[in-house]
């Protein structure tokens, strides 16, 4: 599916200019039509009866499966979650910690693996180590940060594939190599890089991968996935003990299902599946290419205007479609209201670094872009005005 084409299922750009795709993204109109099938499709052959309980299953068989053909993975290494954060804790949780362990992350991190970390060294005293990496880091930098914080302690890496505040990309292949060099597996959260970025969680050599359905992939909020290398299924314990660990000895099913935290919407996970078809038809390198171009347009033009401050990376190599600025005589707060409310920019607040960010996902433009660098430039020649 080519930009216009996508642009003709999301009547939102022709109201306004989107571009917070990384807080979640619109939803294409073929997701919207594949939800409402399968409810209406549910209630006629009714949620528990053997046909719908076989339609449920079916469901998630073919999300797993789309997944994985995203992720570059086994199907029976993919379970369907309900957010990157509920798979995050997965994996966080169903570790064995004991007093002393050291959890490795970084100071840049969302609060999705920050909170949960801070609740394992309340419950277990696990030492949580935040190494400092910059915002504009470049790629060797971050990796010596990261790499000199490893100790004979460290149980587990748990990294952000790209930071959230700033869009930095982190070297997550090199990172999984230091990691597996000393024998420590490494937890990605894929939040804001699966549907913006090619993944392949076998060449990135990463162990466990956790993602959402509703940012760059544009699927239904509530939606989501985890990758867990084989070796890995039975080394993790469920977060929460469920019906689904029964179902899954008594049904042969997934040996992933027992990680399964919550019954789900088959209308949800159906659109999920739909918004994976979509990006893996469009294909994944095409739209990286497009929101690598468009966000260096942005940078680019960021760098040029007096007053307006990249916070994201300059180099290539670290960034990505996120882009953060500041604007001299603004407030992140006043600047997205500003933004919204006179010139319909969709934009948001971001906080380490303070800033507002943009996401110029794959329907976004390069006149959306000169757009936004145009009101840009205003408010920085306004803001310069009152300070």
């Amino acid at each position: 599916m080519d930009v216009q084409a996508l642009r003709d299922c999301l009547p939102i750009t022709n109201e306004v200019v989107y571009m917070n795709t990384g807080w979640a993204g619109p939803t294409p109109s073929p997701v919207l039509q594949r939800i409402s099938e399968t409810l209406e499709r549910e209630a006629q052959i009714g949620p528990a009866s053997a046909a719908g309980l076989a339609f449920t299953r079916g469901l998630t068989e073919e999300a797993r499966v789309a997944i994985a053909g995203l992720l570059g993975a086994q199907a029976e290494d993919v379970c369907i979650t309900h957010s990157t954060t509920e798979g995050v804790n997965v994996v966080l949780h169903g570790m064995e910690w004991k007093p002393g362990d050291e959890l490795l992350t970084c100071d840049l991190e969302h609060p999705a693996l920050v909170v949960p970390s801070g609740v394992l060294a309340e419950r277990y005293g696990v030492k949580v180590v935040q190494p400092n990496v910059g915002p504009q880091a470049g790629q060797g930098e971050i990796l010596e940060a990261v790499v000199s914080a490893l100790t004979p302690k460290t149980r587990l890496v748990a990294l952000s594939h790209i930071q959230f505040t700033c869009g930095l990309l982190m070297p997550v292949r090199e990172i999984a190599r230091a990691a597996h060099e000393r024998g420590v597996p490494f937890l990605v959260d894929g939040a804001q890089s699966a549907g913006q970025l090619e993944v392949d969680v076998e060449e990135l050599g990463c162990d466990f991968y956790a993602l959402s359905g509703q940012k760059w992939l544009m699927g239904p909020v509530g939606t989501g996935a985890l990758y867990v290398r084989s070796e890995y299924r039975e080394r993790l314990e469920p977060l929460f003990t469920t019906n689904a660990i029964a179902d899954n000895r008594s049904q042969g099913r997934s040996p992933l299902s027992r990680f399964a935290v919550a019954s789900q919407s088959p209308g949800l996970v159906a659109g999920f599946t739909e918004a994976v078809r979509i990006a893996a038809e469009t294909g994944m390198a095409h739209i990286e290419a497009h929101v690598m171009a468009t966000g260096n347009l942005l940078r680019e033009t960021v760098a040029s205007i007096q007053g307006c401050t990249l916070l994201s990376p300059e180099l290539s190599e670290s960034a990505c479609g996120l882009v953060a600025v500041g604007l001299a005589g603004w407030s992140p707060d006043e600047a997205v209201a500003e933004l919204q409310e006179q010139s319909g920019i969709v934009a948001r607040v971001v906080h380490n670094p303070d800033g507002v960010r943009f996401s110029t996902a794959y329907f976004n433009t390069e006149q959306e872009v000169e757009q936004v660098a145009a009101v840009l430039e205003r408010m920085a020649t306004e803001g310069q005005a009152r300070r």
